[in-house]
């Protein structure tokens, strides 16, 4: 497939020229870093993909019009489905991505974006699972108590591959090893096995994307989850640095200690898991 083609788009009754470009560490990048920090809660996804060690397992593409970044796409192949991201952009470039994203997928895919974007998608391909969740952000956590009970250690390399054991055994659909190269994790022990963990997708600057916070069912309703997340976001909110992280809208208990710890409900959020049309 070609690093680069252009189309041309209709953009206030004009006509543009719209060139859309792969993104290398010594072409675009830092021209898309600063495209989508200027909204860094709502490009997060995309925007942690142009930071290693993302960055290795992701496809970016960049879209300019007239020599200008107008949008910026990602393709990240690190879980078993190959997942899309595309920064805040309008509706002519953001097909324009999409295409292009598509043009690297199979099948099947996952994508997550605002419900009023889902129709977009649809005219590609086929809803095969779907569910809602908020994304949550904070700049400063609240100074709150932690059970002097529960200890929270920051996870070394020694423990990597119990905490690869952990997830596997609990069937997290977003951990991949690579994301311990990202950021911290935390985690919490019983007779010296993992039973909370909690950490990061992404890290940038701007800002930071928590993740795989998880509790073994048999050690939950014990503040073990809340203890690790609350260390992860003290040592992650330096600099006024964002801190941003999707849970299911219908899992109350986990939005309700989010809030504790000084979390805020910014948008929607349409998780889809996709079928790619076959070309008629």
């Amino acid at each position: 497939m070609p690093n680069s083609y252009s189309k041309t788009i209709n953009h206030k009754h004009t006509e543009t020229e719209l060139k859309i470009q792969k993104v290398t560490p010594s072409h675009l990048l830092n021209a898309c870093r600063a495209f989508l920090s200027k909204d860094p809660v709502n490009n997060v996804l995309t925007l942690g993909d142009l930071y290693l060690p993302l960055f290795n397992m992701s496809e970016i593409y960049a879209a300019a019009e007239n020599r200008k970044i107008t949008g910026v796409s990602s393709v990240f192949h690190a879980f078993s489905l190959p997942s899309i991201a595309i920064g805040t952009t309008t509706k002519e470039v953001k097909i324009a991505l999409l295409e292009k994203a598509l043009g690297t997928i199979k099948q099947d895919f996952i994508t997550l974006d605002t419900p009023d974007q889902t129709s977009l998608y649809e005219n590609y391909a086929t809803i095969l699972l779907s569910f809602f969740e908020h994304q949550m952000a904070l700049t400063k956590p609240k100074n709150i108590e932690i059970n002097s009970n529960v200890n929270a250690q920051k996870a070394t390399k020694k423990d990597l591959e119990a905490l690869n054991t952990f997830y596997l055994e609990h069937e997290s659909p977003a951990w991949n090893p690579i994301q311990f190269k990202t950021g911290p994790y935390y985690i919490v022990k019983h007779e010296n096995k993992i039973v909370s963990a909690a950490g990061i997708h992404i890290l940038t600057p701007q800002i930071a994307q928590l993740g795989n916070i998880l509790t073994d069912k048999a050690h939950r309703q014990k503040g073990y989850s809340k203890a690790c997340t609350y260390a992860l976001v003290k040592e992650l909110s330096w600099k006024n640095r964002i801190i941003s992280l999707f849970v299911r809208t219908d899992n109350t208990p986990a939005i309700n200690m989010y809030e504790q710890i000084g979390f805020r409900k910014t948008k929607a959020i349409n998780f889809l898991i996709m079928r790619k049309k076959l070309k008629q």
